[in-house]
C-alpha cells in the first residue's frame, strides 16, 4: 500500500459474513489431518509398523551392493540425469504429468496425492528410525545405514545426498503408495503408475543414492501402508471426491 495513494481510504462493501472455504486450504497442509486416523488403525491387530516387518539392511555394505551402483553411474546416470535432478526437487509432478491434471484442474486428486504424501514421509522416517546400528554393528552411540556416497565418494551424487540414512528408500515408500492409491482410483492407468514408481525408484540408486534393497524395501513397505491409508476417513472421504473429478 503507497504511503501517497492509500487504497485504503477508498469506501468498499465490507462482507463481515465472509468464510473460509474447504477448498481455500493449503492441501499440504490439510492433508496432515489425515496422521490421527492412519496411527489409529490396526488391521489383524497390528498397527501399520508392526504389519511392515522389514528385514534389517545389509551390513556391513558389500562390495556387490557398491559395484552395481559404480556400474550404474557410469553407463545410465547421463541419460537419467534430467530425470534425476526434476524429481529430486518434487518428484510428484512426474505423477501429476502422467495424468495430466493440476491442483486447479483435480483438487480432490490433488488432495488425496498430499495425503499420500504425508504418510509416505511420516512412515519413512519412522522406519528409518527403526534400524540403528544393523545386526554386528557397534553399540551405541546410533548410527544407521550409510548413504552409497559415504561408502564409496567417488560415486560423486548429482544431487545432494539427503539428510537422512539410506534404508529403507523414501522416494521409492511414497512414489509407490502414490501409484498403488491412483491405480485404485484410476484402474486404466494402473501399469503406467506402478512403472513410474519403479523408474523414479531406480533413478535413486543411478544417482548413487541408494541400495537396490533400499528401493526393494521401501516398495514393499508401501504395499503394507496402503491398507492401512484407505482404512481412514478422511482418505476415503477424499477419496470418493476425487473420483467424481474423473466421471
Amino acid at each position: 500500500m503507497r504511503a501517497d495513494r492509500p487504497l485504503a481510504e477508498i469506501t468498499i462493501p465490507r462482507d463481515y459474513y465472509a468464510k473460509f472455504r474447504d477448498s481455500e486450504w493449503d492441501p499440504d497442509l490439510r492433508a496432515i489431518a489425515i496422521m490421527p486416523e492412519f496411527l489409529a488403525q490396526t488391521i489383524g491387530g497390528k498397527q501399520w509398523q508392526a504389519a511392515v516387518a522389514l528385514p534389517p539392511p545389509t551390513f556391513p555394505v558389500t562390495a556387490k551392493m557398491i559395484d552395481e551402483v559404480l556400474v550404474l553411474a557410469v553407463a545410465e546416470r547421463p541419460e537419467a540425469l534430467g530425470e534425476i535432478v526434476e524429481e529430486n526437487q518434487n518428484f510428484q509432478l512426474r505423477w501429476l504429468q502422467l495424468l495430466n491434471i493440476s491442483a486447479t484442474s483435480h483438487p480432490q486428486t490433488f488432495l488425496l496425492m498430499k495425503i499420500m504424501a504425508r504418510v509416505g514421509e511420516f512412515a519413512m522416517v519412522q522406519l528409518k528410525l527403526q534400524y540403528p546400528n544393523p545386526a554386528g554393528a557397534a553399540p551405541p552411540p546410533y548410527w544407521y545405514q550409510p548413504r552409497p556416497s559415504q561408502v564409496c565418494p567417488t560415486l560423486y551424487p548429482p544431487v545432494q545426498v539427503p539428510g537422512h540414512p539410506a534404508y529403507p528408500a523414501g522416494h521409492a515408500l511414497i512414489g509407490t503408495l502414490t501409484s498403488e492409491c491412483l491405480a485404485d482410483l484410476l484402474p486404466q492407468y494402473a501399469e503406467a503408475l506402478r512403472a513410474l514408481a519403479a523408474r523414479v525408484g531406480m533413478n535413486r540408486v543411478i544417482a548413487g543414492l541408494h541400495y537396490r534393497e533400499d528401493i526393494d524395501a521401501g516398495a514393499r513397505a508401501a504395499i503394507v501402508i496402503r491398507r492401512f491409508l484407505i482404512a481412514c476417513p478422511f482418505y476415503a472421504a477424499t477419496f470418493a471426491l476425487a473420483q467424481k473429478e474423473w466421471q
